[in-house]
């Protein structure tokens, strides 16, 4: 592994600390933050490290191109984030002109400003739904069913069913269903 003096390190120190400060610009974040993509960064550099070869290139070179690869991830990691939390306000405009909190009432509640459905129309069908099935799947179904919503590799051993007897099941519930008025959700 290579091995790399203060004074070498101390230049890479400063272009991962602008970079990371670059980042903060760009996302609109707290200058505090910096000083953990800045470590973040250094990390990853020197996890790569032991690839450095320097009969290819510069070490300068080398820690700028770890730095941008990994600032890359950094910044995708901050755009899922935001995505999955919708950081939004109540004072957002929507396009009839007016705002967010103008359309939700007190009692659509947090959940409607995260985005999920408020209809109680819906939620009423919904609730009828779930009992009518209810009504209809037996005790024995419970593992399998419970294996397919898992999204299990193979439903069938993890309810301890032969493939036949899943496969048998999986249409005598569907059929069930059916006859109960339960149709598909796709």
């Amino acid at each position: 592994m290579p091995s790399i003096t203060f004074a070498e390190f101390e230049p890479l120190h400063r272009m991962a600390k602008r970079m990371s400060h670059g980042l903060c610009r760009r996302f609109g974040l707290p200058a505090h933050d910096a000083e953990d993509f800045a470590q973040d960064l250094l990390t990853d550099f020197l996890a790569r490290l032991p690839g450095f070869s320097p009969a290819q290139g510069e070490l300068g070179a080398f820690a700028l191109t770890c730095f941008r690869h990994h600032a890359a991830l950094l910044a995708h990691r901050i755009h899922r984030h935001r995505a999955l939390h919708h950081h939004a306000s109540l004072d957002d405009p929507l396009p009839g002109g007016t705002t967010v909190g103008a359309v939700l009432s007190e009692a659509d509640g947090y959940g409607a400003w995260m985005g999920q459905q408020t209809d109680a129309f819906a939620d009423v069908n919904r609730r009828l739904d779930l009992e009518r099935v209810a009504g209809v799947l037996t005790e024995d179904d419970a593992p399998l069913c419970a294996a397919l919503a898992r999204g299990a590799t193979d439903p069938a051993r993890h309810a301890g069913l032969s493939r036949t007897t899943a496969f048998r099941r999986v249409r005598e519930m569907r059929l069930r269903l059916c006859a109960a008025g339960v149709t598909s959700a796709a």
